[in-house]
């Protein structure tokens, strides 16, 4: 069985607005072994609409839709549902009493445009929102199903969870699907293809009739997530199948593989400190707090980090951080030696199991010509022992400042864990 996610709204393809609902009803259907064939977003008119929903129709078996439910006069997904379906719109006596209760509840008044959300299509199945004002729609044609779902992501996630998914999984979830992710930093995409070049000969060869295998590469920048799927009747095999392809990609690139699963660089850094019982502190130049900004992005970040200095200025770096002023006189404050010495200014300010520290050139443009923008020296160390390394990036200034954090991290992580 395949499903396919129609999302409706001139605001996401105007780009003002991000689609989340598709990626979010996506993860869910395969983690329940419903494949999404396609994902087709349309505009707020009933024609784009309909072409949407008919060409919907011959790709899949369950169409979910997202979006253009509202009461005002851009939501058009029940008007062109109607048109599809060569159905009518009828008043639903129990939506409109449910919106009046809710309504009263909140001490406002119910207007016209509120009440036409009671106006549902007479083929649907009505099923009342119990987070929204929106109703969803469940409309069946020729055992094919589609299933409306407000834009508002709060709405459609709570709906689509809570209440429609054990639905779906009922009634179309057949065969078995698998995946392993595995996250990788520190390696170009392209490197680490030809790293796996073998591994993905053994996963196409893998592929016959009745199961299916592929190794996707979902780039962000700075990492990586492989993910191996398989598809199939036969569990056992598909999941020892996946089992094995694992095992030969960590084989051939493990040392830049850094978690299973999808803990992120900053949740794995926060576990290993955790485990250690490590603390850690930052010092950043370039990165203006980003780094720190990574790292208590994770819930519970106060069990290992202590803080951050963020010199900007040649003067913090002294006063702070220690940095000798003839060592910023002869070398600069993007180097090897100043790098060095943050690294022993942090941990001596914090007295922290470990320390972090960037300093380099974001761009776009650069006030040392011996030193083009993009250029970072990156240094973790502790008590013991220190590494220092440099990087040359050539994004826009917000995705190098991005890659100077990211690659911090990494080398945080091999540091800790004792790779060289």
């Amino acid at each position: 069985m395949k499903a396919a996610i129609l999302v409706i709204g001139d605001e996401i393809l105007s780009g003002n607005v991000q689609d989340t609902n598709s990626n979010f009803a996506a993860r869910l259907l395969f983690e329940n072994n419903i494949g999404v064939a396609h994902i087709l977003t349309v505009a707020d008119t009933e024609k784009a609409i309909n072409e949407g929903v008919a060409y919907l129709f011959e790709k899949a078996d369950l169409i979910i839709t997202s979006g253009g439910l509202g009461p005002t006069k851009d939501d058009v997904t029940k008007t062109a549902l109607c048109s599809y379906f060569h159905s009518e719109l009828v008043f639903n006596q129990s939506i409109y009493d449910d919106l009046v209760a809710r309504y009263t509840r909140n001490n406002r008044p119910l207007n016209l445009l509120n009440r036409d959300q009671a106006m549902v299509p007479a083929v649907a199945e009505v099923i009342t929102n119990d987070v929204g004002t929106a109703p969803i729609f469940w409309i069946e044609k020729q055992e094919k199903v589609l299933v409306t779902f407000p834009g508002v992501p709060s709405e459609m996630r709570y709906m689509f969870e809570k209440v429609l998914l054990p639905r779906f999984i009922e009634k179309f979830s057949g065969g078995h699907i698998s995946r392993t992710i595995l996250q990788v930093i520190g390696i170009p995409e392209s490197d680490l293809a030809l790293k796996l070049t073998e591994v993905e000969n053994n996963i196409e060869s893998a592929n016959i009739d009745s199961e299916h295998y592929k190794l996707a590469y979902l780039p962000s920048m700075g990492t990586i997530r492989l993910q191996i799927i398989g598809s199939g009747t036969n569990k056992p095999n598909i999941e020892a199948n996946i089992d094995r392809f694992k095992e030969q990609i960590i084989a051939a690139a493990g040392q830049y593989i850094f978690a299973e699963g999808d803990d992120d660089i900053s949740t794995y850094i926060g576990k290993i400190l955790r485990a250690k019982n490590a603390t850690l502190s930052t010092a950043e130049s370039c990165t203006g707090g980003y780094l720190a900004h990574l790292i208590t992005s994770v819930s519970g970040s106060s069990d290992y980090y202590q803080g951050s200095i963020i010199s900007y200025a040649n003067e913090v770096k002294i006063k702070e951080l220690g940095v000798s002023e003839s060592t910023l006189k002869a070398f600069g404050a993007v180097s090897e030696q100043t790098c060095r010495e943050m690294v022993s200014g942090c941990l001596k300010k914090f007295n922290t199991t470990y320390a972090v520290v960037t300093t380099g050139i974001a761009g776009p443009k650069s006030d040392n010509s011996e030193k083009p923008a993009g250029l970072v020296w990156i240094g973790v160390g502790n008590k013991e022992n220190m590494v220092v390394r440099s990087f040359q990036f050539r994004r826009n200034r917000i995705e190098n400042i991005h890659l100077f954090a990211v690659s911090a991290m990494g080398m945080l992580r091999r540091f800790v864990v004792g790779e060289s």
